[in-house]
């Protein structure tokens, strides 16, 4: 449940980061120095990052009853196993992600 929850929670604050009425200082989002400069700064960094940041929640989601069944079929192992294989790949993706988001923001400056 709590991959589902936050696969949706990616998926929804990459779409609602991007919305005109968001305010940046109360929104999840990528929060870096950089983005936090301006609200075109915030923009640029989510307008790069939107798409594979809402992917990677639906995905995430999708993929969040393997554990259960898993564990249905086989026991604790393969369940103790899928969810550490889920956080070695997202985490750091979405480490990845905020990097990107990152540089995007830092090119706006380089842009005027």
């Amino acid at each position: 449940m709590v991959y589902a929850f936050l696969g949706w929670l990616v998926a929804f604050s990459a779409r609602a980061s991007l919305r005109p009425s968001v305010n940046m200082y109360r929104s999840p989002g990528v929060r870096t120095a950089a983005t936090m400069k301006s609200t075109e700064h915030w923009y640029a960094a989510h307008r790069r990052v939107e798409r594979p940041l809402y992917r990677t929640g639906i995905l995430l989601a999708v993929l969040s009853p393997l554990p259960v069944v898993l564990g249905a079929a086989f026991g604790d192992p393969p369940v103790i196993g899928a969810v550490l294989v889920l956080a070695v790949l997202v985490v750091p993706y979405l480490l990845y992600l905020g990097y990107v988001g990152n540089r995007a923001a830092l090119a706006v400056d380089d842009g005027r």
